[in-house]
C-alpha cells in the first residue's frame, strides 16, 4: 500500500474517528494498539497530538474492524464504500439506458463527497455525469463536467485523471474540435513519457487514432495504432482494453485495414458482454455494421447497423443512435433504395436537431446529395454537397473532405460541367496536402 493518502482525506480527523469508533465497539486503546503500537502512542494520535501514517491508519482500521475510508474520510462507517459501490451501479444502469437513474447516482455522489472534501468520488461522480451527457449529446456539458473532474486530481498521475482526459477528448471530438482533441492527447502523452503508466498511454493512443484519420494524417495514425497495440497485452483494466480496442477498430477500418479491424472488434464486443455494458455492445454491433459497408457486405452492414439502432432505442443514446441510423440511410441508398434511405435521413436530422454534431450534420447533408443524385435531382445536390463540405471545411475533417470532393466532382463531371468539377477536384487534393 502507498503511504500517501487519498486525495482530499481528512488527516486532522483521524485521532478524533479512532476514538469515536473505538468508544462505539467498546474496545480499549491497548486493542486498537495491538502489537505494533503502545498504548501511549494511540492515546496520543486520539488526543490529536499525532498524525498517523497512511500505513498506521490502516492497521488501526483494521483493528477497529472497518475499512480504512472510514478513518481517512468523515463518512459514516461503510459509506464510502456504499458510495464507490453506487458509482459502479450507475456505470451499468447508463449502458442500460436508466438515465435518469444514473444521473441521480451519480449526483448524489458528488454531493456527499464535495462534503467530505473527498476528491477522488467527486472526480468519479463528476464523470459520470460527463458520461451522462455524452449518453444524450451535451457535449458541451460533458466537456465541462469532464474538465472539473480533472481539475480536482490536477498534480496527481494521468493514470487516476484518465477517464476525464479520454471524456474530453471524445466531447472535443463530437464537437468538431479535431485539432483540439489531438493536442490535449498529445499534451498528456508527453507527460507521461517514461513514466510506465501503460493503461493512459494505451488509451490516449488507441482514442488519437480516429481523430488523426479525420484531419487525413493517415500514416500517423497507422503509426498510433501500432503503438498502442504493442502495449495492449500488459493492459490490465478491461473497460480500458475495449474502449481502446473500439477507437482503434474505428479508424483501422477507415484505413482499409479490415482483417486487422474485425480482430480488434472482435476482443472489444468480447469484454463489452462480459462487463454487461449494452450501450458499448451496441457500439460495437454499429462498428461491425461499419465495417461490413467497408469491405462491400451491404447485406451483412444494413443487418449489423440495425441492430446497433435497436440497441440504442433500448438505451436511449441519442447521438449514437443517429449515428446508426446515418450509416443504415447510406447502406440502403447503395443498394438503391432511395426513398427509403430519404426518411432514415430525415429522422436522423428531427433526432439530431436536439443537439449540436457538425460532423453528423455534414454526413447527412452528404447522404441527403447522393440521394438527390439518384434521383436525378442536379440542383438540390450540388446544393447539399457544398453545405456539407461547408461543414467539413469548418470541423477541419480532411479525410472527408477529399471524399466528398470526390463524390462531388464526379457527379459535375457526369452532369458534363467540367471546368467546376475540376476546381471541387483540387480543392480535395488541396486539403490532402496542407501541412
Amino acid at each position: 500500500m502507498s503511504d500517501e493518502f487519498p486525495p482530499g482525506a481528512d488527516t486532522a480527523g483521524i485521532g478524533s474517528r479512532v476514538l469515536r469508533l473505538r468508544t462505539e465497539r467498546g474496545l480499549t486503546q491497548a486493542h486498537v494498539a495491538g502489537t505494533g503500537f503502545t498504548r501511549a502512542y494511540v492515546s496520543s494520535v486520539e488526543g490529536g497530538k499525532r498524525t498517523p501514517s497512511r500505513r498506521t491508519t490502516a492497521y488501526f482500521a483494521d483493528r477497529l474492524g472497518v475499512d480504512p475510508d472510514d478513518l481517512f474520510f468523515g463518512y459514516d462507517a461503510g459509506r464510502r464504500r456504499e458510495l464507490w459501490q453506487t458509482v459502479a451501479e450507475a456505470r451499468t444502469a447508463l449502458s442500460q439506458g436508466e438515465i435518469d437513474r444514473a444521473h441521480e447516482a451519480y449526483r448524489q455522489v458528488v454531493r456527499e463527497a464535495d462534503g467530505q472534501g473527498d476528491c477522488e468520488l467527486g472526480y468519479a461522480g463528476r464523470c459520470g455525469l460527463g458520461a451522462v451527457a455524452r449518453h444524450q449529446g451535451d457535449t458541451d456539458r460533458a466537456l465541462a463536467l469532464f474538465r472539473e473532474a480533472e481539475e480536482l486530481l490536477a498534480g496527481r498521475p494521468l493514470a487516476g485523471r484518465l477517464r476525464a482526459v479520454v471524456g474530453q477528448m471524445g466531447a472535443l471530438f463530437a464537437r468538431g474540435e479535431i485539432a483540439e482533441a489531438l493536442a490535449l492527447a498529445e499534451r498528456h502523452l508527453l507527460a507521461a513519457a517514461g513514466t510506465d503508466q501503460h493503461a493512459a498511454e494505451f488509451a490516449l493512443r488507441a482514442a488519437s487514432v480516429l481523430p488523426l484519420v479525420e484531419r487525413g494524417e493517415l500514416e500517423e495514425a497507422g503509426a498510433a495504432a501500432e503503438k498502442a497495440l504493442k502495449i495492449a497485452p500488459v493492459v490490465k483494466d478491461p473497460e480500458i482494453l475495449a474502449q481502446g480496442y473500439y477507437h482503434l477498430n474505428r479508424a483501422l477500418t477507415a484505413l482499409g485495414r479490415y482483417d486487422q479491424a474485425e480482430q480488434i472488434l472482435s476482443r472489444a464486443l468480447a469484454l463489452y458482454e462480459h462487463l454487461a455494458l449494452r450501450t458499448e455492445v451496441g457500439m460495437c454491433h454499429f462498428a461491425s455494421g461499419y465495417l461490413a459497408a467497408r469491405s462491400g457486405d451491404l447485406p451483412g452492414a444494413e443487418a449489423g447497423l440495425r441492430l446497433a439502432a435497436s440497441v440504442f432505442t433500448e438505451t436511449r443514446s441519442r447521438p449514437r443512435l443517429v449515428n446508426a441510423l446515418a450509416e443504415l440511410a447510406e447502406v440502403v441508398r447503395r443498394q438503391d433504395r432511395l426513398e427509403e434511405a430519404a426518411s432514415l435521413v430525415s429522422t436522423c436530422r428531427a433526432a439530431a436537431g436536439e443537439y449540436q454534431d457538425p460532423e453528423q450534420a455534414a454526413e447527412l447533408d452528404r447522404i441527403d446529395a447522393l440521394i438527390a443524385l439518384g434521383q436525378g435531382e442536379e440542383a438540390a445536390c450540388a446544393r447539399l454537397f457544398r453545405s456539407a463540405l461547408e461543414g467539413y471545411t469548418g470541423i477541419e475533417a480532411v479525410y472527408e473532405i477529399a471524399a466528398t470532393c470526390r463524390l462531388f466532382g464526379d457527379a459535375l463531371m457526369a452532369w458534363g460541367r467540367i471546368q467546376e468539377a475540376a476546381e471541387v477536384y483540387r480543392r480535395g487534393l488541396t486539403a490532402l496536402e496542407r501541412p
